[in-house]
């Protein structure tokens, strides 16, 4: 059994934890591909303790920035998308894809508060069907995406298959995946007692 300020460093995957700021050095995962289209351009995501928005400009450029407008906190998801970027609902501010502050309407014209204002951006890549995005210190030094077999075959059907969200830690998940007693017991002696056959039984 963990003491909790173990579990707690273990567990927790916010911005400035051990844990975060470990998996920030890989590519995550984000949602499959086919999920920002044309029609529905924007997603919202959480990951690794933040609130992004996925979407797609109107040049067909993906990006992935944080959810929330910079000027009064609204959420982009209500935004419009435009040629370069993403305006908010709310007063009209326009984020290129890169999460710069691009527009700011009705502010004085020689306002230099633009200039300083950007949302939190992360690259985006497609691969195998599925977006990923780095979210590392150094964008423009981030590793290559992981191009795994499963990834980059193009001899065979792929298939995504896209599961609830579990609002749990990342461990919580992946305890029952190596339970082995589990496993035999629920998965094989209890099938057997109730008569299931499982579909790729011999």
């Amino acid at each position: 059994m963990m003491d909790t300020a173990s579990n707690e460093r273990l567990t927790r995957v916010g911005p400035g934890t051990p844990g975060g700021e470990l998996l920030r050095r890989y590519w995550q995962p984000l949602c499959p591909a086919g999920e920002i289209t044309p029609e529905n351009p924007k997603k919202r995501m959480r990951i690794l303790g933040e609130d992004l928005l996925v979407f797609r400009d109107g040049q067909g450029q993906l990006a992935c920035v944080e959810e929330h407008c910079k000027h009064r906190g609204v959420s982009l998801y209500y935004g419009f998308i435009e040629e370069c970027g993403l305006r908010c609902c709310y007063h009209g501010w326009l984020y290129g894809s890169d999460g710069r502050c691009l527009e700011q309407p009705f502010e004085p014209a020689k306002s230099t508060l633009k200039d300083e204002i950007r949302l939190k951006s992360y690259p985006v890549r497609e691969l195998g069907g599925l977006l990923f995005t780095y979210m590392g210190p150094f964008p423009d030094k981030a590793p290559l995406p992981p191009r795994w077999d499963v990834l980059v075959r193009e001899d065979g059907a792929r298939r995504i298959n896209v599961y609830p969200v579990h609002h749990c830690n990342w461990l919580q998940i992946q305890e029952n995946t190596a339970d082995s007693t589990h496993t035999f017991y629920l998965h094989g002696v209890m099938d057997r007692k109730l008569g299931f056959k499982h579909p790729f039984a011999a």
